[in-house]
């Protein structure tokens, strides 16, 4: 099934989901090079909005960010982090390094309730360097 097709398939607050995690996917990416780690910490904890189920957040960031080419960990996390805190959930931005061949490697996940929601096939590879709620 094509995209577009399943796009069309699901409900208007499907959509707009996805949307909101689009648009924050792409100011992310062009903002990333240029934040502080202060303003990326403020900028992914805003205010609560309205609750939003979980699984669904989650699914839409993964969406976008599996389809946006060159999205990185840190940049889905960081969106996830927000849409997540903005629906009504706590959960903790992980950022760790680990030794590979060609020096340091870095990684981002996302944790809620001791479960990683996303950048896990690789988290466990990765020391923990800093982490914020």
């Amino acid at each position: 099934m094509s995209v577009l097709r399943r796009f069309l398939q699901l409900s208007m607050a499907e959509r707009l989901l996805l949307g909101r995690a689009l648009l924050a996917l792409l100011f992310v990416r062009l903002w990333l090079p240029f934040a502080s780690l202060e303003r990326l910490e403020q900028w992914a904890r805003p205010a609560k909005a309205r609750p939003q189920p979980l699984a669904s957040i989650v699914w839409a960031v993964r969406s976008c960010a599996r389809r946006l080419p060159g999205t990185t960990c840190l940049a889905a996390a960081l969106v996830l982090q927000r849409l997540l805190a903005a629906g009504g959930h706590e959960s903790e931005l992980h950022i760790g390094v680990a030794q590979e061949a060609g020096g340091l490697g870095a990684h981002a996940w996302v944790v809620r309730d001791g479960e990683v929601l996303i950048g896990g096939q690789t988290q466990a590879a990765y020391a923990s360097l800093m982490h914020w709620k």
